[in-house]
C-alpha cells in the first residue's frame, strides 16, 4: 500500500511536531504495540484501539515494513532553507511526464506500507486517520499486491508475473549484492559531480541506427550538489496506473511479445532463444544495438537501452500489481515505485528522454507501447531520509530547524 498525506499545520514547529508524532506511530506499528484497551476501558469514550488486530501486543506483523518519504512542500513547511533541501526534489510534473492523473496532488508525506496481510497494512493507515487526523489528511491511497508465483513461499521476485502476463523485474538493480548498484540508489553528496550530464548535439550515437536520437530541449539537468545530511537517503517516485487489460488480452501473442520485447512464456529476450534458461541472459542488442529482433520501440529497449553511457540512469524498482474493485468495475494495473540517487538523471530522464520520446532511439520510433494502455491514478516525488539505526526504521533524519532570532 502506498499513501500520500497532506500536512495541515503551517508553522515549522507544528509541522516538525506532526512528523515526530508520525515517527512514533511508525515505531509502535513496527513493534506490534497496540493502544491499551481492556474490559475496564471507558464505555463513554471511543475505543482506544480499533480492534481489527485484536487487543494484545506482540502480534504477528506479517513482515511489515514502513517507508517514509517527504515531498518538496514538507521541507518548505519545515522552514528548511533551500540549500538544505534535497536538491533534485520538485513536485511531480505530470504534464511533462505525459500523464493526466485522476488525482494530481503530490501530497507532502509518503507512507509505503508492505506486509503479507491486508489487515496489517490497513491498521497503519487507520491509526494515522484515528490518531493524527488533526495534522494529516489523506491525499491518495493505492493498494498493490505481490506478483503471482506458481510456487508457495517467499521466493525470488524474478519468478513473479505482472498482470499483463510477462515476467517483471528481471533486470532490476541489486543494491544489497552490488556496491555499484547501491551507488545508483542512495545519495552520496561527494558523487553528485559524476551524475550523467544531459546529452549534447554531436555526441556519438551508441544505439546502432543511422540517425541518433533527438531529445527534448527542456530536460531537467542534474543537481549541482546535495546537502550533507542527505547521505544514504534516496529519492522515491510513485506512479500508480490502471491498464486496459481487456484491450491487451485481445492482442495476439506475437504483438504482445513485440510490445514488451520478451517471449511471454520463457521471459527470454526476443533476440535470444525462447527458453526459460535464457531469462537472466542479457539481450543480444546490449552488445549489438543494430540487432532489431527486439523492436526499437519495445518496452525493454525504451526503458533500458543498455548502452554503456546509460548504465548510471538505472533505477531500483518495486512494482506491485494493482487490483481494485471500484464502482462495480474491477480495475487492474500497477503501483510503480522506484528509488534512485536522483530523479532528474534517472526516472525523469528515462520517462521523458526515452519512454515517451517518439524520437528515441531514432526519429520516428514512437512511444513505449505500454503507455497507450495506461491511465494514471496518482503518484508523486518524495525523498526518503537516511536512518540513523539500520534496525530502527523510524530513526529517519530531518534537516536542522532554521535558526531563530
Amino acid at each position: 500500500m502506498a499513501a500520500s498525506l497532506t500536512l495541515t499545520p503551517s508553522e515549522p514547529a507544528a509541522v516538525r511536531q506532526a512528523l515526530e508524532r508520525l515517527r512514533e506511530l511508525q515505531r509502535r506499528e513496527l513493534r506490534s504495540d497496540l493502544d491499551e484497551t481492556t474490559a475496564l476501558s471507558d464505555k463513554n469514550a471511543p475505543s482506544p484501539e480499533t480492534g481489527e488486530l485484536d487487543f494484545t501486543d506482540g502480534y504477528d506483523r506479517a513482515f511489515l515494513t514502513i517507508t517514509v518519504g517527504l515531498a518538496k512542500r514538507a521541507f518548505e513547511l519545515l522552514g528548511v532553507v533551500a540549500d538544505e533541501h534535497p536538491q533534485d526534489l520538485v513536485p511531480i510534473p505530470w504534464d511533462m511526464l505525459g500523464d493526466t492523473p485522476e488525482i494530481a496532488a503530490n501530497g507532502d508525506v509518503l507512507l509505503q506500507v508492505c506486509s503479507d496481510s491486508v489487515y496489517i497494512n490497513e491498521h497503519v493507515l487507520r491509526r494515522v486517520e484515528e490518531e493524527l487526523s488533526d495534522v494529516f489528511t489523506i491525499t491518495w491511497v493505492v493498494l498493490g499486491h505481490q506478483r503471482y508465483n506458481s510456487r508457495q513461499g517467499r521466493i525470488s521476485r524474478k519468478e513473479g508475473r505482472a498482470l499483463i502476463g510477462f515476467h517483471d523485474g528481471t533486470s532490476n538493480l541489486r543494491p544489497r549484492q552490488s556496491d555499484d548498484d547501491r551507488s545508483l540508489v542512495f545519495v552520496d553528496p561527494a558523487a553528485v559531480p559524476s551524475y550523467p550530464a544531459l546529452p549534447q548535439p554531436g555526441q556519438p550515437n551508441p544505439y546502432g541506427q543511422p540517425q541518433g536520437p533527438q531529445f527534448p530541449t527542456d530536460l531537467r539537468d542534474r543537481p549541482t550538489r546535495e546537502p550533507g545530511w542527505t547521505k544514504n537517503g534516496s529519492y522515491c517516485v510513485v506512479r500508480a496506473s490502471t491498464i486496459d487489460t481487456a484491450r491487451w488480452d485481445r492482442e495476439t501473442l506475437g504483438a504482445q511479445e513485440r510490445a514488451i520485447g520478451r517471449f511471454k512464456v520463457s521471459g527470454a529476450s526476443l533476440d535470444l532463444t525462447d527458453d526459460p534458461a535464457q531469462l537472466d541472459q542479457p539481450p543480444a542488442f546490449a552488445t549489438n544495438p543494430g540487432d532489431t529482433r527486439v523492436p526499437l520501440g519495445a518496452h525493454v529497449r525504451k526503458t533500458n537501452p543498455r548502452a554503456a553511457e546509460d548504465l548510471p540512469r538505472r533505477i531500483f524498482r518495486r512494482g506491485y500489481p494493482l487490483i481494485d474493485a471500484n464502482a462495480g468495475v474491477l480495475r487492474r494495473g500497477l503501483v510503480f515505485i522506484c528509488f534512485a540517487r536522483s530523479i532528474s538523471t534517472q526516472f525523469e530522464f528515462i520517462t521523458r528522454g526515452w519512454t515517451i520520446n517518439p524520437d528515441f532511439p531514432t526519429p520516428g520510433t514512437g512511444l513505449d507501447p505500454l503507455r497507450s494502455y495506461e491511465q494514471v491514478i496518482a503518484g508523486g516525488y518524495f525523498f526518503v531520509p537516511p536512518i540513523r539505526a539500520a534496525n530502527k526504521p523510524w530513526t529517519w533524519t530531518l534537516p536542522d530547524a532554521p535558526a531563530t532570532t
